[in-house]
């Protein structure tokens, strides 16, 4: 229910600028006082934020669960931290992720820290813009420690400003074949 909150208060705010500017010039066009253009506009804006937020949320929800991670309340953070662990632990799972990830067309690999850390920025949406990620490997237990963070000018998904991060996180777990939930060592 947070996520869902926070999505129509992101997208009231994205609507309300041009339902303002709209609501202006049609006060200032009637010649003053037109509340009952006001009151269609206002009604205009709290439906359309309501569904955008609707189908923010909706999409949030439907990444989540294809990528098999929980949307959880705080998945509008700007920052998305998670220990999740190999799918299919195997034989050299570090060396073929870190292959999967730069082959990715969403991925742009940066640096890397030894064997234990890859630094990158992901792409994840259809613009430009990118997060900043980085994965630091524990082959011994089979998990990965996965940090994202968005930047200021990431627009996020369904056009929203927050989320991006976590849109993020879904498209690489999903990609590398990561889930959450207890390692297992085989």
């Amino acid at each position: 229910m947070r996520v869902l909150v926070g999505c129509w208060r992101e997208a009231a705010c994205v609507v309300a600028v041009p339902v303002v500017i709209r609501v202006g010039f049609e006060l200032w066009d009637r010649g003053g006082l037109a509340w009952s253009a006001a009151g269609e506009l206002a009604a205009t804006w709290a439906a359309a934020s309501v569904v955008w937020a609707a189908v923010a949320w909706l999409s949030l929800r439907h990444r989540a669960r294809r990528s098999g991670i929980t949307l959880t309340p705080d998945a509008l953070a700007a920052r998305q931290t998670r220990q999740l662990r190999v799918l299919r632990p195997s034989v050299g799972w570090s060396d073929r992720m870190r292959m999967e990830l730069r082959a990715s067309d969403r991925a742009a690999v940066t640096a890397e820290k030894g064997r234990e850390e890859i630094w990158f920025h992901w792409r994840p949406g259809r613009r430009s813009r990118t997060v900043w990620g980085s994965i630091a490997f524990d082959e011994v237990s089979g998990t990965v420690l996965l940090d994202l963070r968005a930047g200021a000018a990431h627009t996020g998904s369904s056009g929203l400003r927050r989320g991006a991060s976590f849109v993020a996180l879904c498209q690489v777990a999903g990609g590398l074949g990561l889930v959450e939930g207890e390692a297992r060592v085989s």
